[in-house]
């Protein structure tokens, strides 16, 4: 079976894919293969297809993601994993992603930046997402690269300000 295996220095590997074909955990030293990366994104959107899009983009950079259908979900999640960036969209049954994004922010001492996808993208759906935390709001469709590029600045600086 297939366990993602991260490495410091993927110069050295002689392709960008990071799992590698191992038989059991034991050849990996007894190392939890998710304790390698910290590195956790939560990506919030009713649509199967997108969240299967930005996962395959988000392990595909090495880090690990977190899935949930809408903000009801994605809040039961905090309860269970730590978060480190989250990835919303708008328009979702039953919490959209600024009512996700605001009770989070009333909840918790220290909410993850956050980045809001829909395509609304009207003025007042721009100002309610900042007002609610979110440091960007992207149009759908939405140019992964962007977005990822936008999570490598935000993890690198945050990785800055805790060595």
């Amino acid at each position: 079976f297939m366990i993602p295996v991260l490495f410091a220095d993927s110069q050295k590997l002689p392709s960008k894919n990071p799992c590698i074909c191992v038989e059991s955990q034991e050849k990996l030293g007894g190392i939890n293969p998710e304790s390698l990366n910290p590195v956790s994104i939560l990506v919030v959107d009713d649509s199967v297809e997108c969240r299967m899009i930005l996962r395959i983009a988000i392990e595909r950079e090495g880090y690990r993601c977190v899935e949930a259908a809408d903000g009801i979900a994605a809040l039961k999640l905090f309860q269970e994993k730590t978060i480190d960036f989250i990835i919303t969209d708008f328009h979702m049954p039953h919490m959209n992603g600024c009512e996700f994004l605001e009770v989070l922010s009333s909840a918790a001492i220290s909410c993850p930046p956050a980045v809001m996808i829909t395509g609304n993208l009207a003025d007042s759906v721009r100002m309610r997402a900042t007002r609610a935390g979110a440091l960007a709001v992207l149009s759908k469709p939405f140019d992964q690269k962007n977005i990822l590029k936008m999570v490598r600045e935000v993890v690198h600086r945050n990785q800055e300000v805790l060595h």
